[in-house]
């Protein structure tokens, strides 16, 4: 046996690359309103792979609320195998965000969850919704919905509805004959 003989490596991971628009709200325990704003939305992750029915990984995710600021999110994420391979699934974001804009009043460091509707062709509907704050009073209140497009969900892991129209010829996971319809 050589201490240089090398195996195959089977990393198949999930990934996704996410950029999207929409609208969000936010309380502001100062003046007591809520301000409501225009919001961009990207989300970086990586997960187990796609070949599972559910999928765990992590994602960044960035909101930037224009007008306010922008939040930068690390999430743990559970999705459907679907979700992963860029067909009809649902995945689910939850943990902290570092808010360091308007001083404070709608807290510095709330807990955020996001859930996310995959649709086929990398699209995908996300509501997020933030809540509590880490760092004590005043407590976050607030939340977006967006549209966003997923390029890797589009691309390297699309597998399901729709191969029959533009086949995937090497989808990250490997070819499996039971996602194809």
């Amino acid at each position: 046996m050589s201490l240089t003989a090398t195996t195959r490596a089977h990393a198949d991971p999930s990934s996704w690359l996410a950029f999207g628009g929409g609208y969000g709200i936010e309380h502001d325990s100062y003046t007591r309103f809520n301000d409501r704003a225009p919001v961009f939305s990207a989300t970086l992750g990586v997960g187990s792979s796609p070949r599972a029915k559910i999928v765990a990984g992590g994602v960044l995710r960035m909101v930037t609320y224009f007008s306010l600021g922008t939040d930068l999110g690390l999430a743990a994420r559970v999705a459907t195998g679907g979700f992963a391979r860029g067909d009809w699934g649902v995945a689910l974001d939850a943990g902290p965000v570092a808010r360091w804009w308007d001083g404070g009043n709608k807290g510095r460091y709330p807990i955020q969850t996001v859930l996310t509707l995959g649709l086929p062709w990398g699209l995908q509907v996300a509501g997020g919704a933030q809540l509590w704050n880490i760092a004590g009073a005043p407590n976050a209140r607030g939340g977006f919905a967006a549209l966003e497009l997923d390029f890797l969900r589009f691309t390297v892991m699309r597998q399901g509805s729709t191969e029959s129209s533009w086949p995937n010829p090497a989808p990250a996971g490997g070819r499996d004959a039971a996602f194809l319809r």
